[in-house]
């Protein structure tokens, strides 16, 4: 034992801390701590090999030092001797060693380096990991959204804009729109990981340290791609890689709510259009009939909360003078936000995964209010030589008319339309009703949409083999990430024991 009374640092300087204090701040910071427990001991791993490989620490306190380190990683959060007054895992690491090396040895750990960059470097670790699991979760997503788009390129459905039957689609296009998005976040994943993969190691308190330490070789030893260059920055003070993966991760989860409210307004009997698995929902417990989509509802819950991780983070940086310590002495945010943007992934791909599409009632609704007329309008000015304007002025008082008359698409007269060709523009209309009841049909619009991208078939399959071409590189290129790390960590390991031994 080390028979420490106090495990401040600031002991030597300030004397005793108030409980207040201890309370306030230093406890709260505990459960973060336990949460990067992994990630700080892998840390202080890599500092003390490269401590020991550079010659700063001799080759016997070296192995002794990483002795007791490997035992506490093999010791794991959950069996660890939490202190339980101190938020600094600075400290809950000495004195851990202290007990079990002796404080001459536990206290060379902090050789070359500062609570700032050790910090910033578990962060960077914690971060990286977080998005590695994103985004095995995201291509999972995108998977099963492929899935089902190139199931259903034909399945009719209706349009909406406003909520409202705007122009026919199929259930196919509309989720590769979906497809579309998640695409840009995978990009966008990739391109934030290469940012936030950067050792923070050696930057020490902001200017860098007299001791000839490697960075380079902490960087290799920890599975980064390079160092953050400046001392200062390394050291804590610009964690715009921190705002940049919640704003990442804010774009990513806006687009799981986007596709959970629809797939929740479409579940309701009104529309019929989808159901959940019965695993997925619920009941009430009063009413036996309810099937409640409790997947899309914890989706759609999380998304909108997610619309103040960016704010929140930016604020708690944001204002500070010369530095961005606010962050650090602010309430975890990382956690909670790591955790509901994976949950909200996984219920998103165990929904989709196994989403029943009921594609017949989404075919009855298509063309049941009046969605195709903007194909009559295009028709108009096709066979009549009309503005665009005129026609759809022609148009919307023959729908209006129709719809005073009670009449709908299948059964509309040929007369009507000629009415309104007379009453709108002085013209004569002679469209036979069967001419006009096929260019009113739904499934009819859908095989004349002719541009790139459209709601034809088509045009869905076109895009459904991009996105797959995409996709397949999205998994190529987190799958070398992920081994890569994965490498560097359990090389890591090998050389700690290797030391260790000596």
């Amino acid at each position: 034992m080390s028979g420490k009374e106090d495990v401040f640092l600031e002991e030597a300087r300030l004397g005793q801390r108030t409980q207040v204090l201890v309370d306030c701040e230093e406890i709260p910071h505990i459960p973060r701590l336990a949460r990067r427990f992994r990630e700080y001991t892998l840390v202080d791993i890599a500092h003390a090999v490269m401590l020991t490989e550079a010659g700063v620490l001799k080759e016997k306190r070296g192995a002794t030092l990483l002795r007791g380190l490997l035992e506490m990683f093999e010791k794991g959060k959950d069996s660890f001797p939490w202190l339980p007054q101190s938020g600094s895992f600075l400290v809950q690491t000495e004195y851990f060693l202290g007990e079990r090396v002796g404080d001459d040895i536990a206290g060379r750990l902090q050789t070359g380096r500062s609570r700032n960059d050790q910090s910033a470097a578990a962060e960077r670790l914690y971060l990286r990991d977080l998005l590695i699991s994103i985004a095995k979760q995201t291509i999972l997503l995108q998977n099963a959204i492929l899935n089902h788009a190139a199931k259903h390129a034909e399945s009719l459905m209706p349009g909406y804009t406003h909520l409202q039957h705007a122009q026919p689609t199929t259930f196919g296009h509309h989720l590769m729109r979906y497809g579309a998005a998640f695409e840009r976040d995978l990009s966008r994943l990739e391109s934030t990981y290469k940012r936030a993969n950067l050792s923070s190691l050696g930057g020490a308190a902001m200017a860098g340290t007299s001791w000839p330490i490697n960075r380079r070789r902490t960087a290799e030893l920890l599975g980064h791609d390079d160092i953050e260059f400046n001392s200062s920055d390394a050291g804590g003070f610009a964690r715009d890689y921190i705002e940049e993966v919640v704003a990442t991760l804010s774009l990513l989860m806006s687009n799981l709510g986007r596709l959970a409210n629809d797939l929740y307004v479409w579940h309701s009997w009104e529309f019929g259009y989808v159901e959940v698995a019965d695993g997925l929902a619920g009941t009430s417990s009063i009413m036996p009939q309810k099937k409640n989509p409790h997947s899309l509802e914890r989706v759609k819950a999380l998304a909108g909360q997610a619309s103040g991780w960016f704010p929140s983070v930016m604020a708690s940086q944001h204002g500070v003078l010369s530095t961005d310590l606010n962050y650090t002495f602010a309430d975890d945010m990382m956690t909670g936000i790591g955790d509901a943007s994976l949950q909200a992934l996984k219920l998103s791909v165990e929904t989709i995964d196994t989403l029943v599409i009921h594609h017949e009632r989404m075919a009855r609704a298509a063309g049941a209010f009046w969605s195709t007329t903007s194909h009559l309008a295009d028709e108009l000015v096709r066979r009549y030589d009309l503005p665009f304007r005129v026609a759809h002025h022609i148009v919307g008082r023959f729908v209006r008319d129709s719809i005073n008359d009670g009449k709908t698409p299948a059964d509309v007269r040929a007369e009507d339309l000629a009415k309104a060709g007379r009453e709108m523009a002085e013209i004569e209309i002679d469209l036979s009703v069967e001419d006009l009841r096929a260019i009113l049909d739904a499934r009819e619009f859908l095989s004349s949409r002719a541009s790139e991208g459209s709601v034809n078939p088509r045009e869905t399959r076109i895009h459904h083999q991009r996105l797959s071409a995409a996709l397949k590189k999205h998994k190529d290129d987190w799958g070398n990430i992920h081994r890569h790390t994965k490498k560097a960590i359990e090389t890591l390991l090998v050389r700690a024991n290797e030391l260790a031994s000596h």
